[in-house]
């Protein structure tokens, strides 16, 4: 079938207006997809200024509040308690009495080691006349050997010298000097039991003593894990050696009594100095290799977020601990001042300061791209990059010793600085350039938005 002429010219001029459209729709599309001005891309990245100021770097971890003093004071003699004369959250000073066991026992041992200590002390005092009486006996023999005997008259020994020679031989039984060294050999050994039963007195008087526990550190009681008629661990004993009138002899009386503990704790009660209260943190082990012993912290405890505490390092364990695979090490922190609510076991969360920079140009930690040990910037200005020499890097900022000059204008890589201080939160002062979006600073400072650039302080 043939169209009529005018029906045909109607088409072309459709065909032709379509044709149109789809040329425009795919001319703009081209220029907005794959002509898009590239510099003026660039010109969107922010811009900050190499600025002069401190910079420090720290390591964080979390513990716990403890006391620095703590003693869990267990009863030495064994016992049923008879007596409490503290009770939980009492504060105590150094040699309170806490508690109290029946003495009876431990009273019956001191009386048998005095018996005895007085026994020991008679032997001594025989062993003594003993060893004097030999030496007068041998000095006497010594004498009677040393003097000229009388000539008898027919030539023989008179029947009188006879008769004293064999008496002292009938009645010793031994030379002189054996029987000085007998006697000797008698006070040494005399003297030892004395010295054995001075020590065994002191010890049963120590045990007495014992019957009362008493607080080894000043203190607030913070547990007591005994209560009245339980039965306490420790042992008392006595023993001794003694001697009757002049005849030297031995004799012993010795007790021991011993149970097992009933209480709960390691003590019969817990102490803890709430007045010196330190932190106690674990560092991972990439951590700990920064920090020792006297840089300065800082503390919030989880119970006053607002408030923030100063701190020092007082040590490091030299050893780890091992949890799940993950090393660690305990560092211990002394705080300068304790608020009135702190409580042990409170959470905290510490900060060590383990490098400074002071009056160091230090430009945003986004701003640098690292390639292994090489580092680089880039220039706001269009001059491309510039390789730099970095310092102490801190959580947000990082030290620039070289490359840089204070006023220079970088591209921030990444867009944004963050919204943290580096890690202590020191003040911050610097200029921030012409960019797209806008992030706020700590301190109030601005990251600039599109439009003029905006000057901002970093501050605590």
């Amino acid at each position: 079938m043939v169209l009529p002429r005018h029906k045909l010219r109607g088409l072309s001029v459709l065909n032709v207006a379509l044709v149109a459209i789809v040329l425009a729709i795919a001319i703009t599309a081209y220029f907005l997809f794959f002509r898009t001005d590239q510099p003026a891309a660039s010109a969107t990245r922010p811009s900050v200024t190499v600025a002069r100021g401190e910079v420090t770097a720290s390591v964080s971890s979390s513990g716990t509040l403890q006391s620095s003093q703590t003693a869990s004071p267990q009863f030495e003699t064994s016992g049923t308690v008879t007596q409490i004369m503290v009770k939980v959250g009492q504060v105590v000073a150094k040699g309170t009495a806490i508690a109290k066991v029946d003495p009876a026992a431990a009273e019956r041992q001191l009386r048998i080691a005095e018996q005895n200590q007085i026994a020991s002390a008679n032997s001594v005092d025989a062993a003594e006349e003993s060893l004097s009486d030999a030496q007068d006996a041998a000095e006497a023999a010594e004498e009677a050997s040393a003097s000229p005997s009388p000539t008898p008259t027919n030539g023989q020994q008179t029947q009188s010298t006879q008769n004293q020679s064999s008496q002292n031989q009938s009645t010793q039984g031994q030379s002189p000097e054996v029987a000085v060294s007998n006697a000797e050999a008698g006070l040494a050994r005399a003297k030892a039991d004395k010295e054995q039963a001075d020590q065994d007195v002191e010890a049963a008087q120590a045990a007495v003593d014992a019957t009362t526990l008493k607080a080894p550190i000043a203190g607030t009681v913070t547990a007591i894990n005994g209560s009245v008629g339980s039965v306490t661990g420790g042992s008392t004993s006595g023993s001794g050696t003694g001697s009757t009138g002049s005849t030297s002899g031995q004799g012993s009386a010795s007790g021991t009594t011993s149970s097992t503990t009933t209480t709960s704790g390691s003590g019969f009660v817990d102490l803890a100095d709430l007045k010196s209260l330190q932190v106690v943190a674990a560092f991972a082990e990439a951590d700990a290799i920064k920090i020792k012993a006297g840089q300065s912290a800082t503390v919030t405890l989880n119970a006053e977020p607002g408030t923030t505490l100063t701190a020092s390092l007082a040590s490091v364990s030299p050893t780890p601990t091992t949890t799940n695979g993950v090393v660690s090490y305990s560092a211990t922190f002394s705080l300068t001042k304790i608020p009135a609510n702190a409580r042990i076991g409170q959470t905290a969360n510490v900060t060590v300061q383990t490098a400074k920079a002071a009056n160091a140009l230090y430009v945003p930690s986004t701003a640098i791209a690292t390639s292994g040990t090489t580092y680089t910037v880039t220039m706001a200005d269009g001059a491309g990059t510039r390789e730099v020499q970095i310092g102490v890097r801190g959580d947000s900022y990082t030290q620039i010793t070289s490359g840089l000059a204070e006023g220079d204008r970088i591209e921030l890589l990444q867009g944004s600085i963050g919204t943290t201080t580096n890690q202590n939160g020191q003040g911050r002062t610097g200029q921030f350039g012409q960019g797209q979006g806008q992030g706020q600073l700590p301190g109030g400072g601005q990251l600039p938005g599109a439009g003029t650039g905006v000057g901002g302080n970093r501050g605590r």
